[in-house]
């Protein structure tokens, strides 16, 4: 009887040895370290904004890096005056301004301070700067059209997305 005792010990502890090798081999997993989640505030964006080519005849699109939640609609527009004035050949007038750019039934109303009426009054300045605004602008996708406004009154008229 004493045999038999001491040979069911063996089994179980060759038993619970055998369990205790798979349970630790398999909590042994290469532990990683978990990403930090980005708020989606803090995560990377593209910020898209059109300028003049250098022949002055077309728009070029350019891209930058940012952070999610300043790709909006007026940063958009900032960006472009302030690479604007980085040209060799300004477009815009010195010390122009984006106040605010508001939404509503997909048109949005970009805002310029004064300095925008001292923009070239030539029809192919005009329609560049009408152009490079729009554009910018309908890169959103809840933006159709634009309405430019030089301290909340209309400057110009209504202007549907052109085409990409």
């Amino acid at each position: 009887m004493m045999q038999y005792s001491f040979t069911r010990r063996v089994l179980y502890l060759l038993l619970y040895s055998i369990v205790c090798v798979f349970i630790s081999g398999c909590s042994q997993q290469e532990i990683r370290p978990s990403r930090p989640r980005q708020v989606p505030a803090t995560m990377d964006s593209t910020l898209i904004y059109y300028l003049p080519s250098e022949d002055g005849q077309h728009l070029r699109r350019y891209e930058m890096k940012t952070a999610a939640r300043d790709n909006t609609p007026v940063e958009a527009l900032r960006e472009m005056v302030r690479a604007d004035k980085r040209l060799d050949s300004p477009l815009l007038p010195d010390g122009l301004s984006v106040n605010y750019v508001v939404v509503e039934h997909g048109t949005a109303f970009a805002d310029f301070s004064s300095e925008l009426s001292q923009l070239d009054t030539s029809p192919s300045v005009q329609e560049l700067f009408i152009h490079m605004t729009t554009q910018t602008l309908t890169e959103f996708a809840d933006i159709h059209s634009v309405v430019i406004q030089i301290n909340g009154q209309p400057k110009m008229n209504r202007f549907p997305g052109l085409p990409k």
